[in-house]
C-alpha cells in the first residue's frame, strides 16, 4: 500500500442534509426529441446529520463546487464494490427519502455518476472556460427524479489525462483555485489516471542539494517556468530562467494541494520518474561518471540545449535513480505509477537490440528498486521516429514486464503506433487522442473515429488496450471533441455522433429560443470540420511571421517566405502546418454558414432571455474566429498576387496593394474586437496570472516575458516560432497585426517606389520588432466585453461575409473557366458566394470566379465541369 496520504491530512467535510424541495414534480423532459421520463419526488425528510466516509466527503465535495452549497443535501452518496470483472461503477436511483441516492466505487465513480445525471436529467455540462464560463448549470427545480435503478461501469480500468506539454502551454500559471476546478473537471468526466508534474523542480533540487550541488550549478540546468515541459524531458536547459527557490517552493505546496484531492477522489496521480537528463555539474559531484550530450534540439544554440545526459546503462543510473525515487517519495508520497521519456524526439545511440534492452530494463529496475510496485508510465511518441522499427522496439519492451508497464498510444486517433508492433507485444496501452498541437486555434476533430475506435479497437483479437486518454498539448479548446472522447471510457458500443451531437447542443446551450437554428449550425460543423484528421485542420496564416512573397513560387498560403529569411524559416513544429495550409479541402464556406445560423439563434435567445450563456458565448466567438482567419489568409493571397504581379511582370498594382493592405489590417482589428468579447479569448488573463506568480518586480518582468515568449518567438530569436500561437485579443491586435503592418507597408513601398524588397534588412527588422514585443511589459484587459459578443458577430458578418450593396453576377451552372486566375495555385479559403463577391469586388482586375475559390481576370475559355458554378460580374 502506497503514501495515499499524508500526515495530518483528515477529511474535514461534514455536511448536513439539507430539506428537499417541496412542491409537485411536474414533468421534466430532456427535450421535445428525446423525452426522458421523471417519476414523483417523495416527500421531504427531517434534517439529520449523516455520517460520510472520506470517499463520500470527496463526493460532497465536488457537489458543493461545482453546483453550490444548496445542493449537497439534495443528494445521499454511498459506496459499493464493483462486481467480478467490472471496472469503476456508479448507480443512480430515488432514494425512499426522495434524494437522488448516487453509489459509485469511489470518489471518481461518484463525481462520473453526477455528471451522468446532470447530463442526462437535467440538460447540464461543465466543460472548459475561465471561471464556469463553460458551464451550463441552470438546473430544474426541484431536480428530476430517477425512476429505475442505473448501474454503468466503465468500459477500460484507466482514463488517462494530459501530455507533458499541457503542464507548459496550459497550465504553466495556474492557482489553486484554478488547479481545484480542474481536477473537479477530471473527476465529473471519469479521469482517474492524470498526469501530475506540479512542482517536481523542488524535489529535483532538494535531491541535488542532498548530493552537493550549489544554488548557482541548479539555475544553470533549470529553465523558466513557461518551458519546464522541454527542461523536464532533456530538450532544452536554462533558457528564461532562473527559476528562484522561493518559486519552486511554492509550486511545490500546490502540487500537495493538488495530490491531496486527487487521492481524495480515488485517483491515480503520475508523478515525474528518473529518466538520466541531469545537471552538467553532476561530474563534479559524482567522480567517475560519464555524461554525454544530447542533440541540439528546436535550433537553440549550444547554451540552451546539449543536455547532459546519463546512460541508463552507466553503472551510477541505478544508486541516482533510486535515490532520486525516495526522495520524491518522501516529499509526495507515490501512487506508484512513473512517467519516463527517455528519448524523446531524440534517437538512441545505438539500434543494439542488446543495448536497447538493457536501457528500459535500468529504467524500471531504478524504479522497482526504491519501490517495487511501480509502473512505467511512457509516452508511444518515440516510436514515430524511423529510428524505431520491430527489431528495436520489441527488445526495448520485453525487457520490461507487461505488468510493470503502460504505453500511452499518444496519437491513435490518427496514426495509431499499437496495431504496427502487436499491440505493444502484449503491453498495456491507452487508446489516446492528441488532437492539438500547442494550444493552437482551428475548428477539428474526427468525431467518427472517436466514436467509434475506442469501442472497435478495444475488443480486436489480441488487443492489450486498457485505457483511453486525452494527451493534447494544450487545453481550453474545441470541448465537443473531448466530452465526447471521455465518454468512450464508459461505453462498451460505438456512440452515435447525429445523436450525441443534437443531445450535446441541448445540455450546452439549454431548450430555448433559437435551439432550432443552432442544431442546424452544429449539424454543418459536425458533417464537415469535425469529420476531419489533423491534416484537415486549418490555421490559417494570420499568426505566421509574414515573409516576402516569392515571385517563382505558384503554391501556398500566398505568403511565400525567401529562403534566406531567417526570421520565416520552419521548425519541425511549425512544418506540420505545411498541409493544411496549402489546401486540403477545410470547409470555410460550412463554417460561414454555421456563424450565420448560430448568430441569429443567439439573437433569438439574448431577446428572450436578456442573454446568452457562457458556452454560446465561447463557440460563437470560436466559429467567427475561424472565419474571419480565413478571410485574412484571403486578404493576404491577393496582396501576395499583386506584388508578385509588380515584381514579376512589372504591373503597377499599387491601387490593388492599397486597398487590400488596408482591408487586411481592418480585418486583424475586427477579429481582435471580435476576441475581446469573451473572457476565454483574452492575452491579458494569460499575462496576468503570469505575473501573479512573482514576489517582486524583477520576477514579474521576467515571468511576463516567459508568458510572451512562449506564445511566439518561443526561443530568444525565433527558434519553434509561432508554433504555440493564440487567437486572444491583445496579441491578435497589437503582435499579429503589427507585423502584418510592417509586411503590408514593406510591400506598398516596394510598388511605389519601384524597388525591390531587401529580404534581409525585412528580416531583421521584424525579428527586432517581434523582440522587443516580447520584451514589453504594457497591460493588456483580462476583462471582456461579453454585451457585445451578440451584437459585434452580426456587424463581423455583415462586413466580412456578405457582399456589397450592387454587386450583381451572372451564374453560370457546372461551369468553369481555365486560366486567367488572379491568385494562381493557391484557390481562396473563403468558398462561400457572398464571401467571393465580396473580394471579387475589391480586386479592380476581378470580372468573375468560379465557386471552387478562384477569381478570374478573364472568362473566355470556358468547359463544362460539375459542381463547379461560374459567377460573371454585371457591369
Amino acid at each position: 500500500m502506497g503514501y495515499r496520504t499524508f500526515a495530518g491530512i483528515a477529511c474535514l467535510l461534514v455536511f448536513v442534509a439539507l430539506r428537499v424541495d417541496l412542491g409537485s414534480a411536474a414533468g421534466f423532459h430532456r427535450d421535445p426529441h428525446h423525452p426522458r421520463p421523471r417519476a414523483k419526488a417523495a416527500a421531504p425528510v427531517a434534517d439529520e446529520v449523516p455520517t460520510v466516509t472520506p470517499m463520500e466527503a470527496a463526493g460532497y465535495g465536488v457537489i458543493q463546487r461545482v453546483l453550490g452549497e444548496e445542493y449537497t443535501g439534495k443528494f445521499q452518496l454511498c459506496q459499493i464494490t464493483a462486481n467480478a470483472g467490472e471496472n469503476d461503477t456508479f448507480e443512480l436511483r430515488q432514494s425512499p427519502a426522495g434524494l437522488i441516492e448516487l453509489c459509485g466505487t469511489n470518489g471518481v465513480a461518484l463525481a462520473k455518476g453526477l455528471y451522468w445525471y446532470l447530463r442526462t436529467y437535467c440538460n447540464a455540462t461543465v466543460t472548459w472556460g475561465h471561471h464556469g464560463t463553460g458551464d451550463h448549470l441552470e438546473l430544474p427545480s426541484p431536480l428530476p427524479a430517477v425512476p429505475k435503478t442505473v448501474r454503468v461501469s466503465s468500459s477500460v480500468k484507466w482514463r488517462y489525462y494530459m501530455n507533458v506539454c499541457t503542464v507548459s502551454y496550459s497550465s504553466a500559471w495556474w492557482d489553486w483555485r484554478r488547479w481545484e476546478r480542474e481536477i473537479d473537471w477530471m473527476a465529473l468526466h471519469g479521469i482517474n489516471l492524470p498526469l501530475s508534474f506540479t512542482g517536481q523542480e523542488y524535489v529535483i533540487a532538494e535531491y541535488y542539494k542532498s548530493l552537493g550541488m550549489t544554488e548557482e550549478e541548479l539555475q544553470a540546468y533549470f529553465s523558466g517556468p513557461a518551458f519546464l515541459a522541454w527542461n523536464r524531458m532533456g530538450n532544452i536547459r536554462g533558457w528564461a530562467g532562473p527559476l528562484t527557490p522561493d518559486n519552486r517552493k511554492a509550486q511545490f505546496m500546490l502540487q500537495l494541494q493538488s495530490l491531496e484531492r486527487m487521492r481524495a477522489l480515488g485517483m491515480t496521480p503520475v508523478l515525474s520518474g528518473f529518466s538520466g537528463h541531469v545537471p552538467a555539474a553532476l561530474e563534479r559531484i559524482v567522480p567517475g561518471i560519464e555524461l554525454t550530450e544530447s542533440h541540439a534540439w528546436g535550433n537553440f544554440n549550444d547554451s540552451y540545449t546539449k543536455v547532459r545526459l546519463l546512460d541508463p546503462t552507466d553503472s551510477h543510473f541505478l544508486s541516482l535513480a533510486k535515490g532520486y525515487y525516495l526522495m520524491q517519495t518522501e516529499l509526495m508520497g507515490t501512487d506508484h505509477v512513473y512517467n519516463v521519456d527517455t528519448f524523446n524526439e531524440m534517437n538512441p545511440s545505438s539500434s543494439d537490440p542488446g543495448y536497447l534492452a538493457n536501457t528500459s530494463a535500468a529504467v524500471f529496475q531504478g524504479m522497482r528498486a526504491a519501490d517495487p510496485d511501480a509502473i512505467w508510465l511512457m509516452q508511444g511518441w518515440l516510436f514515430l521516429s524511423g529510428f524505431w522499427n520491430e527489431k528495436t522496439v520489441k527488445p526495448y519492451l520485453d525487457a520490461v514486464p507487461n505488468s510493470g508497464m503502460i504505453i500511452l498510444d499518444l496519437y491513435t486517433e490518427a496514426v495509431p503506433i499499437w496495431s504496427r508492433y502487436e499491440s505493444y507485444y502484449g503491453k498495456p496501452f491507452v487508446w489516446c487522442m492528441l488532437h492539438n498541437f500547442g494550444g493552437r486555434r482551428s475548428l477539428c476533430g474526427n468525431l467518427t473515429r472517436i466514436a467509434t475506435g475506442p469501442a472497435s479497437d478495444r475488443v480486436l483479437a489480441g488487443s492489450s488496450m486498457a485505457g483511453i486518454g486525452l494527451t493534447p498539448e494544450a487545453i481550453e479548446q474545441n470541448p465537443v471533441v473531448y466530452e465526447m472522447m471521455l465518454e468512450t471510457g464508459w461505453t462498451t458500443q460505438p456512440i452515435d455522433v447525429p445523436s450525441w451531437i443534437s443531445d450535446y447542443v441541448y445540455d450546452r446551450y439549454g431548450n430555448s429560443a433559437g435551439n432550432a437554428k443552432l442544431q442546424s449550425a452544429w449539424a454543418l460543423l459536425r458533417d464537415s470540420v469535425y469529420q476531419y484528421n489533423f491534416g484537415q485542420t486549418y490555421l490559417g496564416g494570420l499568426h505566421r511571421s509574414p515573409g516576402i512573397p516569392s515571385v517563382t513560387s505558384t503554391s501556398g498560403l500566398g505568403v511565400y517566405a525567401e529562403p534566406s529569411d531567417p526570421s520565416t524559416m520552419w521548425s519541425a513544429g511549425q512544418q506540420q502546418e505545411s498541409t493544411p495550409l496549402l489546401g486540403s479541402g477545410y470547409d470555410m464556406a460550412g463554417v460561414t454558414a454555421a456563424w450565420r445560423l448560430m448568430t441569429a439563434g443567439a439573437q433569438q435567445v439574448g431577446l428572450a432571455a436578456g442573454q446568452i450563456s457562457g458556452p454560446l458565448s465561447y463557440d460563437l466567438v470560436d466559429v467567427g474566429r475561424q472565419v474571419l482567419i480565413g478571410v485574412h489568409a484571403d486578404l493576404a493571397t491577393l496582396s501576395s498576387a499583386a506584388y508578385v504581379s509588380w515584381a514579376k511582370d512589372k504591373v503597377n498594382t499599387t491601387t490593388q496593394l492599397d486597398k487590400l493592405g488596408t482591408a487586411l489590417l481592418d480585418l486583424i482589428y475586427d477579429l481582435d474586437q471580435l476576441l475581446i468579447t469573451d473572457s476565454n479569448y483574452l492575452l491579458g488573463h494569460w499575462l496576468d496570472t503570469a505575473k501573479d506568480w512573482a514576489t517582486d518586480d524583477a520576477e514579474r518582468k521576467q515571468f511576463e516575458a516567459n508568458a510572451r515568449y512562449q506564445i511566439t518567438l518561443w526561443g530568444p530569436s525565433g527558434q519553434i516560432n509561432d508554433y504555440a500561437e493564440k487567437h486572444w485579443a491583445g496579441l491578435v491586435g497589437t503582435y499579429y497585426r503589427g507585423r502584418w503592418n510592417l509586411w503590408v507597408e514593406t510591400l506598398l513601398t516596394a510598388v511605389t517606389t519601384n524597388t525591390p524588397v531587401n529580404t534581409g534588412q525585412y528580416g531583421s527588422a521584424l525579428l527586432a520588432w517581434e523582440q522587443a514585443w516580447c520584451q514589453a511589459n504594457e497591460s493588456y484587459t483580462s476583462q471582456p466585453e461579453s454585451s457585445l459578443v451578440v451584437t459585434k458577430s452580426a456587424s463581423l458578418l455583415a462586413k466580412w461575409a456578405t457582399a456589397p450593396s450592387g454587386a450583381e453576377y451572372q451564374v453560370f451552372k457546372d461551369t468553369v473557366v481555365n486560366g486567367f486566375d488572379i491568385h494562381a495555385g493557391q484557390a481562396l479559403v473563403s468558398k462561400d458566394v457572398e464571401q467571393l463577391k465580396m473580394f471579387c469586388e475589391m480586386e479592380p482586375t476581378c470580372v468573375g470566379f468560379i465557386s471552387t475559390g478562384y477569381l478570374k481576370t478573364a472568362i473566355d475559355q470556358r468547359s463544362t465541369l460539375a459542381g463547379c458554378d461560374l459567377y460573371v460580374k454585371q457591369k
